[in-house]
């Protein structure tokens, strides 16, 4: 069924999804450490991919191991690294500007596509993928004394796990030649990306811990692992079927809502100023020359 929508389309919805997802994993994240919330919506996500796979999906009756191969990858950058380091750098340096430093993964994303994928974009589709770029610049401008609250080197954290997700996109596609099935591909990478995740910490010792009887954060967890799942469904079948110049741009959009959730419920942790209105106006500019360009 969701073969048949515009892959643009899908994009924007999960965008939508997302950034609901990344507003209650935010204000969880006020009591628990990255890794347990990171888990936690990972086991969530991964129980919905298999449902929707087993009962309202069309079965994939040969597995070729070269397919499961790459899925297996996608877990491991995408899901282990990638999305640890989103939730720990929306710890450190907050919701918005950790969605916004990570559009910094249309850069891998659209140039892998093009170096490996052969896909050609339009003077429209680069014009508006450079205006989500220079809008982004703009998010994340901060004055001297916005500079002195947060170390240099968290910043680094969204910029890794921006080149970790941006790859694994690419990741997505060399899966899909070999497996036609994005909710199969979609609970393959997250069984090993929540197994990985899992194991790790059983190592790890966060501040915080895990607080089972506190159940404001269980519930704000179990609902953004909800959206989540919904918005990775709907993004796996994106990029099956659309191209990752135009779908990723579009997923990014997602940002816009992230920053305005911000300011509307953490407004004492999340500084919004002019130049995140200016530079989300300006994502959104290019993200229409995107689709107006295909």
């Amino acid at each position: 069924m969701l073969d048949r929508i515009e892959p643009n389309l899908l994009s924007f919805v999960a965008a939508i999804f997302i950034a609901v997802a990344r507003t209650m994993y935010r204000a969880a994240l006020v009591r628990l450490g990255a890794g347990m919330v990171a888990m936690l919506s990972s086991v969530i996500t991964l129980t919905f991919a298999w449902i929707y796979y087993l009962f309202f999906s069309e079965r994939v009756a040969y597995w070729p191991l070269v397919g499961v191969a790459w899925f297996v990858v996608i877990g491991l950058v995408g899901g282990l690294a990638g999305r640890y380091m989103t939730f720990f750098s929306m710890k450190k340096v907050g919701l918005a500007r950790t969605s916004v430093l990570m559009q910094t993964g249309l850069l891998w994303s659209s140039l892998l596509a093009i170096l490996f994928l052969g896909e050609r974009p339009s003077l429209a589709v680069g014009a508006g993928s450079a205006a989500i770029m220079f809008g982004s610049i703009l998010l994340v401008l901060r004055s001297e004394t916005e500079r002195k609250k947060i170390s240099t080197f968290y910043y680094l954290l969204p910029l890794a796990a921006a080149m970790f997700q941006g790859t694994s996109h690419i990741f997505r596609k060399f899966g899909f030649f070999w497996i036609h099935s994005a909710p199969l591909g979609m609970s393959l990478s997250n069984t090993v990306a929540t197994l990985s995740l899992v194991a790790v910490m059983c190592f790890v010792t966060e501040e915080g811990g895990l607080r089972f009887w506190e159940r404001r954060p269980m519930l704000l967890i179990f609902i953004g692992g909800v959206f989540n799942a919904f918005a990775a469904l709907l993004f796996w079948t994106a990029v099956q079927h659309g191209e990752i110049v135009e779908v990723i741009p579009i997923n990014r959009l997602s940002v816009l809502m992230i920053i305005f959730f911000s300011w509307l419920f953490f407004r004492q942790q999340e500084g919004v100023t002019w130049r995140v209105v200016a530079g989300g106006l300006l994502s959104v500019a290019g993200a229409w020359a995107i689709v107006w360009g295909r």
